[in-house]
């Protein structure tokens, strides 16, 4: 990673919760700015805490972790889930600028801003937030086809924003125009991760009825970005975004920026690559992001994996 922060002293601390294991919920505390003192955890570090917010051990991945729901944002006509806020950090000749960037890049990979829901300390996270599906997706066959540099699709859908997340047993939460929907995935070849192409296809059973918070989405959502056709096209979105605020404040954008290239998966909007492998995001839910990203989080002093940079501008 190579975002240039530093906290010199914290004042004030907010957890952030990434899934449940057997002992408890597993998060890290995080700094933001306001009157704290004498803490004794590591910034960013996995902790297994108690409901009632009492930490218990380190965390070590097991078997047994399973992530939180984490929402897809409505914007519009559509849905996704890249979203968030942070900074984008431009490097230039003079020095650094750091650019706050909070909203959302939406499904044809334009950025559009606006307030995004903030998730620090909450555990149940998709409540309220979306309907039941009032029937018009039922009995539906949606194809799911693998790409070799972007993501899964089903129907002509994404999945990592159209698939809330996965149930016990392994159905499918769809997240239709109308609502959500539960559907089972069947593969029509013999290792749908083997082969590029229509792997499988969704039969949608029927308006989801459960709890929400009940689904486990994708480890990294909401601001982990794979590299790759989608991906390349959300971090030019973002300097787009980024050049007009430089515009508007009379600063020249060339000065501090060139053409967005990535190597490897990042995050938005700070466009920080984290080492992730971008084929356990493109293939998600058929595979799971969650070990990589857990690796990634753990230490990780920013907040970088949650939903908003933890950092404020006054800090930096």
């Amino acid at each position: 990673m190579s975002l240039r922060l530093t906290i010199e002293e914290c004042k004030y601390i907010t957890h952030y919760y990434f899934g449940r294991t057997e002992g408890g919920l597993v998060g890290a505390v995080y700094c933001v700015a306001k009157p704290w003192a004498d803490l004794s955890l590591e910034y960013g570090r996995l902790y297994v805490f108690s409901e009632s917010g009492r930490i218990g051990e380190v965390f070590r991945l097991s078997r047994g972790f399973r992530p939180l729901c984490m929402p897809s944002v409505r914007w519009g006509g559509g849905v996704s889930r890249w979203w968030g806020f942070g900074y984008a950090i431009l490097k230039g000749d003079f020095g650094d600028a750091y650019i706050d960037v909070y909203g959302v890049v939406t499904e044809n990979l334009e950025f559009v801003e606006m307030d995004t829901p903030y998730l620090f300390d909450k555990v149940e996270r998709c409540r309220g937030m979306f309907e039941r599906g009032s029937g018009s997706l039922v009995g539906a066959e949606l194809p799911v086809v693998r790409r070799s540099r972007g993501y899964l699709r089903v129907g002509g859908w994404l999945a990592w924003h159209r698939v809330l997340g996965l149930l016990d047993g392994g159905r499918w939460v769809l997240l239709g125009d109308d609502g959500l929907y539960e559907a089972v995935f069947t593969p029509t070849v013999k290792e749908p991760l083997e082969v590029f192409g229509e792997v499988g296809y969704v039969k949608v059973l029927k308006p989801y009825d459960g709890d929400v918070d009940d689904v486990a989405s994708p480890c990294g959502a909401p601001r982990l970005v794979a590299c790759g056709e989608e991906g390349v096209g959300v971090g030019r979105a973002v300097l787009r975004y980024v050049r007009g605020r430089l515009e508007e404040i009379g600063v020249r954008p060339e000065l501090f920026m060139g053409e967005f290239r990535c190597g490897e998966s990042f995050i938005f909007p700070e466009l920080v690559e984290v080492g992730i492998p971008a084929g356990v995001i493109h293939d998600w839910p058929l595979a799971d992001p969650c070990p990589h990203v857990l690796r990634a989080a753990n230490c990780e002093p920013f907040g970088l994996f949650t939903s908003g940079t933890t950092v404020p501008s006054y800090d930096l």
